[in-house]
């Protein structure tokens, strides 16, 4: 019986490392610092890299709110990296990353924020219609 938890406790190890690299090759991917993941996460810092370095699984909560964020499935968490650290999934373009990071940011804005954004956001394209001649 011994023997059984601790090929369990090595299998659990193993899947944190994964789940915790994968993160953190996300994370750098899309230029997003340990702090911004951290509090999107509503995580601490040393909590973040504990997950990161597989030292600490990453709960479901925690799973679900990237999940959520960056518009990934929980099993694209789980797929190991190849010898060089890149996941199974094809490489994405820059504006791809840049619209999940993006994305990430606006989930956390309350509603108040939210109208605010896009109120702005619809100023400034008006801004630009009035600026570009050619545009009408």
């Amino acid at each position: 019986m011994a023997m059984v938890r601790g090929r369990m406790r090595d299998e659990k190890r193993r899947i944190d490392k994964i789940i915790g690299t994968n993160i953190r090759n996300m994370r750098i991917s899309i230029k997003m610092s340990r702090d911004e993941m951290a509090e999107l996460l509503d995580l601490t810092v040393s909590h973040l890299g504990l997950i990161e370095r597989g030292e600490r699984g990453a709960t479901l909560v925690v799973l679900s709110k990237l999940s959520k964020a960056f518009d990934q499935s929980i099993s694209d968490f789980f797929q190991e990296s190849d010898k060089k650290g890149r996941g199974a999934k094809p490489a994405e373009s820059t504006e791809d990353l840049y619209r999940k990071r993006i994305g990430a940011l606006v989930s956390q804005l309350s509603e108040p924020g939210l109208a605010f954004i896009t109120a702005m956001l619809q100023e400034l394209n008006i801004m630009r219609n009035e600026s570009d001649p050619t545009s009408n």
